[in-house]
Order: structure tokens, then C-alpha cells, then sequence
């Protein structure tokens, strides 16, 4: 990832931060694993991990896609990445495995 994509991933994860503990209780603690952004700055992937119901949580962020996107008309770029936001796959892995050892 270049500097520039490192610098805009921060922005990203400042601007979504604020809203996780707006996200449903039924969802249990949600929170940020990673944000990618594309090599061409076009996408911000957001990456969630929710202890409880990650649909829901990914159900509520995209709901609040709109909102978290006019948050970042505040950032002085030309062109701003489109907000998407993914379960972090790694967390699943792992739950997976820790369920296979017990």
C-alpha cells in the first residue's frame, strides 16, 4: 500500500470509528480490523469483526454508507474512495480453528 492509501485508510477508520458504538447490541462489540483502499484510491474497504451477529453489523454500516461518505467530503481530495465494508474473514477463520481444538 502506498503512503498516500496508508494516509486516506487512517482518515477512513477516524471517520467510521465514532459510529461503532452506535451499532445494534445484538451484535456484540464490533470493531475495525483493517480499512484497504484500492491502489487507484477508488475503494475504502472497511474490514468489521462483531463478536455476535456480523451481518447485522455489516447490515448497520451499510445503512449508514450515505452519512459516512458525506463525513468525508471533509478530506480535500479530488476524488474520494466508495465506502465498503466487509466481515474480516480472518476472525471467522479463527473461530473456526478454536472450535476444531476444543
Amino acid at each position: 500500500m502506498s503512503k498516500r492509501s496508508n494516509m486516506l485508510a487512517s482518515v477512513v477508520r477516524a471517520l467510521v470509528a465514532p459510529v461503532l458504538p452506535e451499532c445494534p447490541p445484538e451484535c456484540g462489540m464490533v470493531s475495525i480490523t483493517e480499512v484497504e483502499v484500492s491502489d487507484d484510491c477508488l475503494y475504502a474497504t472497511v474490514f468489521l469483526s462483531a463478536l455476535k451477529e456480523p451481518e447485522k453489523a455489516i447490515a448497520f454500516f451499510e445503512h449508514h454508507r450515505r452519512h459516512l461518505q458525506r463525513k468525508m467530503s471533509t478530506v480535500e481530495r479530488k476524488q474520494l474512495p466508495i465506502l465498503r465494508f466487509r466481515i474480516d474473514p480472518r476472525t471467522e477463520r479463527g473461530s473456526r480453528i478454536e472450535k476444531l481444538l476444543s
